[in-house]
């Protein structure tokens, strides 16, 4: 007869390690109404009494202040919901730390040709021309310029708009949804924009900037997923787009316009085709019930 002889072993299972909430990408979307209410609440008030504070005068101080409202509405719901912790792994997002490889930026590189090459597309057909002297004087500019967008011209907006709410939307639709979702609420958001003389926005149809919005919000999602959740590839890849849209319409006018519309939503398309509309979101990162930050 034989015995059975169970083992005194104990079982043990390997321990389940929570993900880094300064790394997801889709999370549990509470929170998000709270701080869509507090980002329109912050820039909307700063550009409506910026613009009246300034009577007619250079917008450019008004419409700085009114872009942290993004950031301050993250930091103020991740405090109240997370407390420090919640806002410590938000800043991580900002980590230097190299994520994603070389992915983002090729994705950054491709957005910021398409749209080079709707500005150099007038001029090869004669339609436009571009002084060298101007030109030159342009891209002397350009590393200031970029510098100074990274940190309070657009990128700045990024801790609210990729840090906070993409995880948030992507965690409550599917990645696609969230990202055109996230275009359209950012196009809203840039509404009291379009009645301050001055800005880039007054000189543009709305119908054209918002197309623009989500085309780009495509592709800096992806820039984000890409990533893994980090915002200092986004920051970069804003700041990129900014510059190269700000030196078009500066050298060849027509902001917003059909071509340059045209050139990202293009690009916009061939990523979603591409990634079978995951726009870099990894299926594991995809838990419609996953907390985090």
């Amino acid at each position: 007869m034989a015995t059975e002889i169970s083992s005194s072993r104990p079982h043990t299972t390997a321990p389940v390690t929570a993900p880094d909430p300064s790394r997801t990408t889709a999370v549990d979307p509470r929170g998000l109404t709270a701080f869509l209410v507090l980002a329109f609440a912050f820039s909307w008030t700063a550009w409506w009494f910026g613009s009246r504070l300034l009577d007619g005068g250079d917008p450019t101080p008004a419409v700085l202040v009114g872009a942290f409202g993004p950031m301050v509405a993250a930091i103020l719901v991740t405090a109240f919901t997370q407390g420090r912790p919640g806002v410590g792994a938000l800043f991580r997002r900002h980590s230097l730390r190299r994520r994603g490889g070389i992915r983002p930026y090729a994705i950054t590189a491709l957005i910021v040709l398409a749209i080079a090459g709707a500005a150099a597309l007038p001029v090869f057909m004669g339609t436009a021309t571009v002084e060298e002297e101007a030109l030159r004087a342009a891209l002397l500019g350009v590393p200031v310029q970029f510098v100074l967008i990274a940190l309070v011209g657009g990128g700045n907006e990024e801790l609210g708009w990729r840090g906070f709410a993409l995880p948030r939307l992507q965690g409550a639709l599917p990645p696609l949804a969230a990202n055109v979702t996230l275009g359209a609420v950012w196009a809203v958001w840039h509404a009291p924009l379009f009645e301050m003389a001055g800005t880039v926005q007054s000189e543009v149809y709305f119908p054209a900037y918002a197309l623009l919005c989500v085309g780009l919000t495509v592709v800096l999602g992806h820039v984000f997923n890409s990533a893994r959740g980090g915002v200092i590839a986004v920051v970069i890849a804003h700041a990129a787009v900014n510059v190269v849209s700000g030196l078009k319409g500066m050298l060849v006018g027509d902001p917003a316009g059909t071509v340059e519309v045209t050139a990202v939503l293009t690009v916009a398309v061939l990523l979603t085709l591409f990634t079978r509309g995951r726009l870099g979101l990894r299926r594991t990162d995809d838990a419609r019930g996953t907390t985090g930050s």
